[in-house]
């Protein structure tokens, strides 16, 4: 059940790169991260009250706070980078995040590294992906926006790291709703401090319907489901379904954004799941 809900997860993750770039084509990236937490904090208040969880949260108040400085720091970093960079490529980019993450847990966390095969084989896969077979393009990868994600990954893997033994000894729901409450009070005064700021009643049904999206399926119950993951699997573990991620960018960003799809692609998103696969065997 844990590694569906890791599954799920990341699909909604991997469609949240083309419903924010459909976002910001009317919004700036400041207002669509908080328009997300807006949406977000109250859906997973709900579900905390209905779950009967405490919002106590003892002694991992101070991690916490840690926390929701990273967690903000990394949405708002991901979304300003779809200002300079593609949907597609930022979905093979936040690959590197596994790593990160099974680095970090190695050193800090004493967790065991995933099988190195798996690993290789998923980051090969990625390596097609993003190369699309000709490695010189690799050398593309350093416009602003592309860095911005790469940083990214690491704002993640930290985030990650840090709220693993919160979420196993508090309520997943909780934890997520704690970091989702800054950025969810921080859309009040946006109108007040904004230059480029479209009124919520004005975004349309495309952009509104995006936007909700991003907030109860890219935030409320993607993060939930990830906290609840990490508690189980550990950081390590949890962190190589996010291989998958860019899978789910493409399958959305192919019919819907008109992207090509070619045999690289497909080559490559063959080894991504095969190096899922025998990492998921070797746990």
């Amino acid at each position: 059940m844990t590694q569906i809900l890791l599954l799920v997860a990341v699909i909604i993750w991997g469609s949240t790169f083309v419903a924010s770039k459909i976002c910001l084509g009317v919004m700036s990236p400041i207002q669509l991260v908080a328009g997300r937490f807006l949406i977000a904090a109250p859906a997973l208040f709900l579900v905390a009250r209905l779950r009967g969880a405490s919002f106590r949260l003892g002694a991992h108040k101070k991690v916490l706070l840690v926390a929701v400085i990273i967690f903000s720091s990394h949405y708002l970093l991901q979304t300003w980078a779809l200002e300079f960079t593609t949907a597609t490529n930022s979905g093979w980019l936040v690959t590197v995040s596994p790593l990160a993450i099974a680095l970090l847990a190695a050193v800090f966390l004493r967790e065991p590294a995933p099988p190195a095969a798996g690993i290789l084989l998923a980051t090969l896969g990625i390596v097609l992906l993003v190369s699309k077979g000709d490695l010189r393009s690799l050398g593309a990868l350093s416009s602003v926006g592309d860095l911005m994600v790469l940083a990214s990954t690491f704002t993640w893997a930290v985030f990650t790291i840090i709220t693993r033994n919160p979420s196993r000894s508090l309520d997943p729901v909780v934890v997520t709703f704690v970091m989702t409450v800054p950025l969810a009070v921080s859309a009040l005064v946006l109108p007040f401090v904004l230059d480029r700021f479209t009124p919520w009643s004005e975004l349309g049904l495309e952009t509104a319907l995006a936007l909700a999206f991003l907030g109860l399926a890219g935030v409320a119950l993607a993060q939930w489901f990830w906290q609840r993951g990490v508690a189980k699997l550990g950081a390590a573990q949890a962190g190589v379904f996010l291989y998958l991620e860019p899978l789910a960018t493409t399958a959305l960003a192919v019919p819907y954004l008109d992207e090509p799809f070619g045999l690289f692609t497909a080559l490559g998103g063959a080894l991504v799941i095969l190096g899922v696969f025998f990492t998921r065997r070797g746990a």
